[in-house]
């Protein structure tokens, strides 16, 4: 579902340029997403959706204050990298890890939820799903006294105003491989 959800992602276009197809880049997509449940699953972090007619439509993949230490996250992910591998070869492996430490030093300083991924089949958007799922975390946030909000990016721009119309604010902009991406707060004190 999320490799649906994300087929048209301009970071992902970035990090494996060479897959030319809607379908060979949703089963690479699909592999990455794979990867990431089991090892966020590993390192305890969040992760929940939506179901409808029996089948996952909605997703978020989330990350609280405790984040797993790299090596951490490294040694968890150490079972997935033949997985990866196969997905987007050493050179998007080599991009995505770039990719991710830009992201990972543009976090705000201040104790935040942090949103790493919101997708929704396609077939299943405009029907609320994701603001479904982001009103989940906002009130997840709200709950704990040690966050003061929700932070995330987003590299495409029509995202932007649907994140804004969520009270999300735009608090700057990065580059990660050469690809624009907003990082958005949400404040909840």
């Amino acid at each position: 579902m999320l490799g649906r959800a994300f087929v048209d992602d301009p970071l992902f276009r970035a990090i494996a340029p060479g897959i030319e197809t809607n379908a060979a880049r949703i089963a690479a997509l699909g592999e990455l997403f794979s990867a990431m449940f089991a090892v966020e699953r590993r390192t305890g972090q969040p992760s929940f959706g939506l179901l409808r007619d029996g089948k996952v439509v909605a997703a978020a993949v989330t990350e609280g204050t405790a984040r797993a230490s790299t090596v951490d996250t490294m040694m968890s992910g150490l079972s997935q990298t033949p997985r990866v591998l196969r997905a987007i070869g050493f050179d998007g492996v080599y991009r995505a890890l770039s990719a991710f430490q830009v992201l990972a030093r543009n976090h705000p300083t201040e104790p935040h939820l942090y949103l790493q991924v919101l997708g929704v089949e396609p077939d299943y958007q405009r029907q609320h799903l994701g603001g479904a799922l982001l009103d989940h975390l906002r009130d997840q946030a709200r709950a704990r006294t040690d966050v003061t909000g929700v932070y995330l990016e987003t590299a495409t721009e029509a995202n932007v105003a649907y994140y804004s119309a969520r009270g999300y604010q735009v608090i700057g902009e990065i580059y990660p491989v050469g690809v624009k991406m907003w990082r958005m707060y949400q404040r909840v004190r």
